[in-house]
């Protein structure tokens, strides 16, 4: 009897224990904080320059990466440049559309709308790139999509540009 209190006893432990642990997994981020150098700590981040025609796009891309550098908390992002430590400057290229499948009777099926950004994060303190890329990324849509699918397509290819700017800019050592 006393065997299978002890053995009651240790699951009830493991329970709260796996309970508590699983509990602060929703508390617990990740970030790349630790690469940066500690000199770094604000980003400036003006309005993209917009090549692209694409109604909306220059407001939404640079919304939105504003927006993941704040929730990312890793740099401070500030409107002044002359006081930032980084200044984060892209060029949105023109959309391309790629057609990536046609039947034989030569109809488009499927289709890729691709965003392509020249980016440019300055270290404002050595006046040199600690960056600076061509970064593209796709949404695909099917071969008739009208515009309102061709606009989610673009905004599906801005979620992963933003997350790749994002992540060679605080990773970027």
């Amino acid at each position: 009897m006393g065997f299978d209190v002890n053995i009651r006893n240790s699951k009830s432990i493991c329970i709260i224990l796996l309970i508590f642990v699983l509990s602060l997994g929703g508390c617990v981020r990740y970030s790349f904080k630790g690469a940066l150098p500690s000199n770094l700590k604000t980003i400036a981040i003006p309005l993209f320059e917009d090549r692209s025609v694409w109604v909306g796009l220059q407001e939404q891309l640079t919304e939105a990466v504003i927006n993941a550098f704040v929730q990312d908390n890793s740099l401070q992002v500030t409107d002044n440049q002359d006081e930032a430590d980084l200044v984060l400057t892209a060029v949105i290229l023109p959309v391309r559309i790629r057609q990536t499948a046609i039947r034989r009777d030569e109809v488009v099926e499927e289709q890729e709308l691709v965003v392509s950004v020249k980016v440019e994060c300055l270290n404002t303190h050595t006046n040199k790139p600690l960056w600076s890329a061509t970064v593209s990324d796709f949404g695909r849509v099917s071969g008739q999509a009208d515009l309102e699918e061709q606009d989610a397509a673009v905004s599906e290819a801005v979620e992963k540009l933003v997350e790749d700017i994002v992540n060679r800019t605080i990773a970027a050592w």
